[in-house]
């Protein structure tokens, strides 16, 4: 075989001598032939540039990885924002959907000019009775009427007969016990949505026809259903501790809780001696009002108090 020359030897050693792993004779060999080589130094150069190339390509590939690492972890960040945002959107657009849909049934029914309302609450607190509001409206024309009903099923105060006609801003206050009246005068003319809003949670009223109310209350609303306790559909709408169930069929309430809750506290005091969550049930009937109904009686012979509500 033939023997190397001592360029041969020192350029096979060159990489060893690169990366610093020769030992301390042979390094000294290869420091001592490149003082005196010029061929051995510009292989040395190659070597080193190489090595240096070599060295950007790769961090130029961890870059690179880095890079992608990086774009799919902000993908994966914002389509889990997107889905998120989907999620939301949908629960949102669902209870939107349901809200408005109540809103424009209940609507329908009341476009007609005949019906009954009746709501029964709890008067106060237990042994107190049960407040019973009720209001009939024919072709303009309406009655209400509110009394409290004891557990034996007697009036145990009634706070009168109600007469007015819509579009007019005098109303009649009738005692048929004691034969007076009161006629009132407001600031404002009768509408009927006035009649229907107060006895009626959900109604469409001037309140709720405001874009930014109807848009908010998905919200803060609570929407499930349920059909256990009366045998059929309805919704139960929830808005912090006061619930609402509505017929799914129809859109009108059928019974709220907590919406007139009372506290009773100890002589001054602000600690409560007992509390009453308010409970009402509604009923609802269309086209059984008759003129008779909301006829306002012959009053020539009562005792008339006028009230002026401008003063």
């Amino acid at each position: 075989m033939e023997k190397k020359t001592e360029c041969e030897i020192v350029q096979d050693l060159l990489l060893g001598y690169v990366d610093g792993i020769l030992n301390s004779e042979s390094k000294k060999l290869v420091e001592q032939h490149l003082l005196k080589c010029s061929n051995c130094q510009k292989r040395l150069q190659e070597i080193q540039e190489d090595i240096k190339e070599n060295e950007n390509n790769q961090k130029k590939e961890i870059d690179y990885l880095k890079k992608i690492r990086r774009r799919s972890k902000i993908k994966s960040i914002i389509f889990l924002i997107i889905a998120i945002i989907l999620i939301f959107l949908c629960i949102y657009l669902y209870k939107f959907f349901i809200l408005n849909s109540i809103s424009v049934k209940v609507s329908k029914k009341f476009q007609t000019d005949n019906f009954y309302i009746e709501t029964i609450s709890n008067a106060g607190f237990e042994g107190d009775g049960i407040f019973i509001d009720e209001t009939w409206y024919k072709d303009g024309k309406f009655k209400t009427k509110n009394y409290i009903k004891t557990e034996n099923d007697e009036i145990s105060q009634d706070f009168g007969t109600m007469y007015g006609k819509i579009g007019e801003n005098e109303v009649y206050y009738l005692n048929e016990n004691n034969k007076t009246a009161t006629k009132e005068y407001f600031p404002f003319e009768r509408k009927k949505e006035t009649l229907v809003t107060f006895p009626n949670p959900i109604f469409p009223s001037s309140m709720n026809k405001y874009m930014l109310f109807k848009l908010g209350a998905p919200f803060f609303t609570k929407i499930s259903h349920d059909n256990k306790e009366i045998g059929r559909e309805y919704y139960k709408l929830q808005l912090g501790e006061n619930e609402l169930w509505v017929d799914m069929d129809t859109g009108l309430p059928l019974m709220s809780f907590g919406y007139s809750s009372q506290t009773e506290y100890y002589n001054d005091t602000k600690i409560p001696k007992r509390s009453s969550k308010g409970i009402c049930q509604y009923k609802y009937e269309f086209e059984v009002v008759t003129d008779e109904m909301v006829e306002m009686p012959d009053i020539s012979e009562y005792k008339i108090e006028e009230i002026n509500m401008f003063e």
